[in-house]
């Protein structure tokens, strides 16, 4: 298994000596990054630079990164008449370089369909039509198994793989319409999954954790209904809550949700998609399948979307989630074309403002949930200076009057990278790193006296 690892500001000891629990992951689906760059559109920070898009939701405090895969999208035909490209595994390992090099943990959702499988469809690819049951759960172990060792030959094996998307009433269905569960043979499809992520962990020692998804609708039935079935062999339950389509009445009633989940079924518990509108208004002629919060009580307006991740995150967090991941964030308009449309119907949810050339807004801060709402903690007496930041060279200076004993260089995903000792009558405080330093990390110092201080450094 791997370590629990957050983003660093969520598990260091505070320069006051209090100790923080270690805290939520925060984290985006960036699915469909790579096309929207690809058909014209460019991401912006607060100044109006354009910025790689996943280095920023890195800098920003995104501590993973989810890519949906399918297995042939070109078999499908876009609303521009051309194949679809997005979301294949080329595109995959394009996307989870760049999500690398920014330090962000790896999530795969394997959809086990050449398109979308969600909630009421979860037919599977045109190459597995018409097999027989026992060569179908073969292809799904042995296409489990291949697309994970290409991962790995890339040097960018996930974290966590997902078996199957909101997998509500079937999976790997003949039909495009699910035609619910079939058991033990639907058992046998998830298990094919689940065991060829284990035997991969096996034969190359790697930890890769393993998956299943519901929506909140769902999660508590099919938990059970999965266990008498016998699919136990998984150590996350992923949950998608999204308030315009949840029967709960209060981001409370979700909590209760996980809190039910987590101890009822000794799994660990993230939230693998959300997604609120922060406007009605439309940026292009894709209808927008968003306008509203449901059963929630939050306006339609950027600060809306904002307050209602920051409430979403404290609830999942203190129930015991370790993950929030936000759903297609990054999903402006563009000249990029779908199975139904072209451009966005999802720009209202994302977190750019199309009315002010796509610069960010308020709801980034939500992925320095930790941080933010515990910044209280620090003494204004404590100063330490790191630079130079942005970084583009292996050297840091540290100026400041405490005593420093240690160093730590610390990845967003929480690897540590490298570590030194101080002499202890130093006071040039000068690291040079052994080898090549890209993207954001933590620099973790301990003081003489006990306290512990990170700063996130930015290696260009």
């Amino acid at each position: 298994m791997i370590k629990k690892s957050v983003p660093f500001f969520c598990s260091i000891f505070f320069i006051n000596y209090f100790s923080l629990a270690q805290c939520l992951i925060t984290g985006a689906d960036l699915s469909y990054v790579n096309s929207i760059e690809a058909n014209g559109s460019i991401y912006q920070n607060e100044n109006g630079e354009a910025v790689d898009p996943y280095a920023y939701f890195a800098e920003r405090g995104a501590g993973m990164v989810r890519m949906r895969l399918w297995h042939t999208p070109e078999n499908l035909t876009s609303a521009c008449g051309q194949p679809i490209s997005t979301n294949n595994l080329s595109d995959i390992i394009n996307a989870f370089k760049r999500a690398k090099t920014a330090g962000m943990q790896l999530n795969l959702a394997i959809h086990y369909g050449d398109y979308f499988n969600d909630p009421g469809k979860q037919k599977m690819p045109a190459a597995w039509e018409g097999l027989s049951h026992e060569i179908l759960i073969d292809s799904i172990y042995q296409y489990t198994y291949a697309v994970l060792n290409k991962l790995n030959a890339e040097n960018i094996l996930p974290d966590v793989v997902a078996i199957g998307n909101e997998t509500t009433s079937g999976f790997v269905d003949a039909t495009a319409n699910t035609d619910g569960w079939e058991w033990p043979q639907d058992a046998e499809k998830f298990n094919a999954g689940l065991d060829a992520v284990d035997n991969f962990n096996t034969a190359n020692n790697s930890t890769i954790k393993k998956a299943i998804h519901f929506t909140d609708k769902t999660a508590a039935w099919l938990s059970g209904l999965f266990t008498e079935n016998n699919i136990t062999n998984y150590d996350i339950i992923g949950l998608s809550f999204y308030p315009k389509w949840t029967e709960f009445n209060s981001i409370d009633q979700f909590g209760q949700l996980i809190n039910d989940l987590k101890s009822t079924y000794q799994k660990e518990i993230m939230v693998f998609e959300t997604g609120v509108p922060w406007t009605t208004d439309f940026a292009d002629s894709y209808n927008n399948f968003m306008a509203d919060f449901g059963n929630l009580n939050y306006p339609v307006s950027p600060q809306g979307q904002k307050d209602f991740l920051i409430d979403l995150a404290k609830s999942v967090d203190e129930n015991g989630g370790t993950a929030l991941i936000y759903w297609e964030p990054a999903w402006v308009t563009s000249n990029m074309c779908d199975l139904w449309g072209q451009g966005s119907s999802y720009e209202n949810v994302s977190f750019f403002d199309f009315n002010n050339n796509n610069k960010p807004l308020p709801a980034f801060d939500f992925f320095d949930f930790c941080k933010s709402v515990n910044s209280h903690n620090f003494s204004e007496s404590f100063h330490i200076t790191i630079f130079p930041n942005p970084n583009n060279n292996r050297e840091l200076r540290i100026d400041t009057a405490e005593r420093i004993k240690s160093w730590e260089l610390i990845y967003l995903n929480g690897q540590m990278i490298e570590n030194g000792l101080f002499e202890k009558n130093n006071t040039n405080y000068q690291i040079s790193f052994s080898q090549e330093v890209i993207g954001i990390h933590y620099l973790k110092l301990k003081t003489a006296s006990g306290g512990i201080f990170s700063k996130k450094i930015n290696f260009k």
